[in-house]
């Protein structure tokens, strides 16, 4: 029998008033209730200076400790940022700019907007979606640089492995669109008597879960064994961007003994 023990299988600048009724959660706070909400439906990178400004508005104001803002991509996999106060415009308006650069990915974006008071511990009030295109194109990523090693040793490339050995395989990957647009990266490994491939996920988190030494730093990686085989064994690298374009393919063999 000649198998592989896979530990983990798949682990322009457009703004207007939006209305409360746009996401709002809960109109009436009792002591305030939210009058306005505005923020961009669409927002396009125009170069350093392009910002992501919203404010919100209430009727009264005067309970209020902290107005603050979380936006996260819809698909829950980039964070613009997780907390980011908003201050006081007006009387009772709270408004706030970020920062937006062309490596943030050109998908959609949800805007939760929160508050406390003296009385109450951090709310969410309400939330707004806006897409964000920054205007680079959609290259196709690149993978490159595959590594095969062992756990107890620096990464380099083997092409001969021991069974019952734990290894880590791992493969680079860029993009010019930034590595946020990286939606997955995967290996597939084929064996002499099947050829059908099996896919696994790489991961880019910096955990010993997956073998990953450095979170964020483009590499993926799995950690895995070999068990009751030998000979050739053969893996295909590959990674898909955020837009569905699909990377070239890098293949590396090795030999089980």
């Amino acid at each position: 029998m000649q198998k592989l023990l896979f530990i983990f299988f798949f682990a322009l600048l457009f703004f207007g008033c939006d209305g409360v009724e746009d996401g709002l959660i809960d109109p009436s706070l009792g002591e305030f209730n939210v009058t306005n909400i505005e923020a961009p439906n669409t927002l396009s990178y125009s170069g350093t200076d392009t910002k992501l400004t919203t404010s919100i508005t209430f009727s009264d104001s005067k309970a209020l400790l902290s107005v603050w803002i979380k936006v996260v991509s819809q698909d829950g996999t980039f964070d613009i940022t997780y907390h980011k106060d908003m201050t006081k415009a007006g009387d009772n308006e709270y408004t706030t700019s970020i920062a937006m650069d062309s490596l943030m990915p050109s998908i959609n974006y949800t805007i939760d907007y929160f508050y406390q008071t003296e009385s109450q511990d951090e709310k969410k009030i309400a939330s707004h979606d806006f897409t964000y295109d920054n205007m680079q194109g959609n290259v196709a990523p690149i993978t490159s640089n595959p590594l095969f090693y062992y756990v107890d040793e620096s990464p380099t490339l083997r092409d001969t492995l021991e069974n019952d050995k734990y290894f880590v395989f791992a493969i680079q990957v860029t993009d010019e669109n930034g590595l946020g647009d990286i939606d997955s990266v995967y290996a597939d490994f084929y064996s002499p008597n099947n050829p059908s491939a099996m896919r696994v996920i790489l991961y880019d988190d910096g955990t010993s879960l997956h073998g990953d030494l450095v979170e964020g730093d483009g590499i993926y990686s799995l950690i895995n064994k070999f068990h009751d085989a030998s000979g050739d064994r053969k893996f295909e690298f590959w990674a898909r961007d955020r837009r569905g374009k699909l990377s070239n393919m890098v293949t590396h063999n090795v030999v089980v003994k």
